[in-house]
């Protein structure tokens, strides 16, 4: 295991970045990470990334998981989300996440869940397409309005059940 943003006497960072090692599982990595850095925003790498161990990084509380050998532009996204509060994972796993039990049938929510109490009804709208995993554009096209609409309701989506950003919300509507 190697501590990366680990300095003695530098003021403790925001964010510290992990790359796992095969010595230790990702619990034991990241209980140890957490002796040293208890409450700072965790980003892990793994040299061969693989879905289970993305879950088994999520659940230890890390805020983002990617590939050691990923590019400088990908890597400040990941620091961008994460200091943002947001959380960084991979397609496949956002996939396996936002999947409908039922592999037949698409994800279906209705508006009488708590979660839409206080939403418009085209907040709504915009809050199942999120769930169902689409993009800005998407949206805008198929509720025939402009993207900035779908951003100015995804904010007040946000801002109104209290999510930080899209997986959050997609997973409040899913669970429902």
């Amino acid at each position: 295991m190697r501590l990366e943003n680990a300095s003695a006497g530098a003021v403790e960072p925001a964010m510290v970045w992990l790359r796992l090692s095969s010595d230790a599982t990702v619990a034991q990595q990241i209980a140890k990470m957490r002796q040293t850095f208890p409450s700072q925003a965790l980003v892990v790498l793994s040299d061969i990334p693989s879905d289970l161990e993305a879950l088994a990084v999520l659940s230890c509380s890390a805020r983002a998981y990617c590939n050691t050998h990923a590019g400088k532009e990908v890597l400040s996204k990941v620091a961008a989300v994460v200091e943002q509060g947001g959380l960084w994972i991979g397609e496949s796993i956002m996939q396996r996440l936002l999947a409908p039990t039922d592999s037949q049938r698409p994800l279906t929510v209705l508006a009488g869940h708590a979660w839409a109490t206080n939403l418009t009804e085209r907040e709504i709208e915009v809050a199942k397409a999120i769930a169902l995993g689409g993009s800005n554009k998407e949206i805008a096209a198929q509720l025939e309005i402009t993207e900035r609409t779908v951003k100015a309701h995804i904010g007040a989506i946000f801002e109104k059940l209290k999510v930080r950003d899209r997986l959050q919300l997609a997973l409040l509507v899913k669970n429902s």
